[in-house]
């Protein structure tokens, strides 16, 4: 089991308010996304931390999702995971062209292999596919008809990348010392979203069978939430620690959680452009909370830490966390 060493969080209370939270509308981020090895890396002193973002709830198409986009573009990260709700109605446009209005027009630079109608990123500027998404259920709900409109959109985990579970609603896929698990949380999955269903024992499987010095899984619904609107899903309360997780990520509440139990670190990320949630009363285990502005996650991983840390769109840092072996 890992351990958290340097945790430093920043909890706003919620009679706080922010000034300014909504910005104006930024240029589309024009960075790319830096190399990245594709395989667990061993241990070494002059090991390079790989670097990438969590992005969720972002799929508005508006200015607040910009904001989100070039704060995360300022990083430079290597790949972008993002925790569902690729798409809401609000971005407009029909077929394939959803997504290119959602994500393709913010984060063309981290995408290959896209198909789409749509003249923001008509084929993604990456030379390997660096955008994970896990489906929400925006993607279904929404990206009508779903989730056949995501799906033909993206290619995932793309085409540089082994798949163990022969689909694309839910996948793995390897990045440097982190090896990812994406899971289709919503009811209308097929293989199901319970604890025996063929989705769980395939991660089950895949966990015992990860060489990785990290396993990180995400999803949309949080096994865990304080938020007021939507709460916790707790359906995905899958024995993650025992089946060999270290951290779980989430969305679809729209807002920032950090939660420690059951030896897991849960981390709640839908702060990406949607219209903010309010809180209600902690959780057990709830360590750090927060709802005043848009913002994304920052993660460094290397064979013996792994660091999260969510910053608001000033760049101000709300809440850090290093987990070391």
């Amino acid at each position: 089991m890992r351990s958290a060493i340097g945790v430093s969080a920043v909890f706003l209370a919620a009679s706080l308010v922010f000034s300014g939270c909504a910005a104006a509308a930024p240029a589309m981020p024009s960075v790319a996304p830096s190399s990245a090895p594709s395989s667990a890396t061993s241990t070494t002193p002059d090991e390079v931390p790989l670097r990438f973002a969590v992005i969720g709830d972002y799929g508005m198409g508006d200015s607040h999702a910009a904001a989100v986009a070039t704060l995360v573009a300022t990083w430079k990260p290597s790949f972008i995971i993002a925790t569902g709700d690729d798409y809401y109605n609000p971005a407009g446009g029909s077929g394939s062209a959803k997504y290119d209005r959602s994500t393709g027009a913010f984060y063309c630079a981290w995408l290959a292999e896209v198909t789409t109608s749509g003249k923001n990123c008509p084929q993604g500027k990456a030379k390997t596919n660096a955008f994970f998404p896990a489906l929400g259920n925006h993607d279904y709900s929404d990206a009508t008809p779903g989730p056949a409109t995501y799906l033909s959109y993206f290619t995932l985990p793309g085409l540089s990348f082994a798949n163990s579970s022969g689909n694309e609603r839910y996948y793995d896929f390897v990045q440097g010392p982190v090896h990812f698990f994406v899971l289709n949380s919503n009811s209308q999955e097929p293989d199901g979203i319970s604890a025996t269903s063929v989705q769980a024992r395939w991660l089950k499987a895949q966990l015992a069978a990860s060489t990785s010095p990290w396993n990180v899984v995400y999803d949309h619904h949080p096994p865990y939430s304080s938020d007021s609107t939507h709460g916790s899903s707790p359906t995905m309360r899958w024995p993650y620690a025992n089946w060999g997780a270290d951290v779980v990520l989430s969305g679809h509440s729209h807002t920032y959680e950090r939660i420690q139990t059951g030896g897991v670190t849960y981390f709640v990320n839908g702060l990406g452009g949607a219209g903010r949630y309010g809180f209600g009363a902690p959780i057990p285990g709830s360590k750090a909370r927060y709802d005043k502005n848009w913002g994304a996650q920052e993660a460094t991983a290397t064979s013996t830490t792994l660091t999260f840390t969510f910053r608001d769109l000033t760049g101000k840092t709300i809440d850090s966390v290093t987990l070391t072996r």
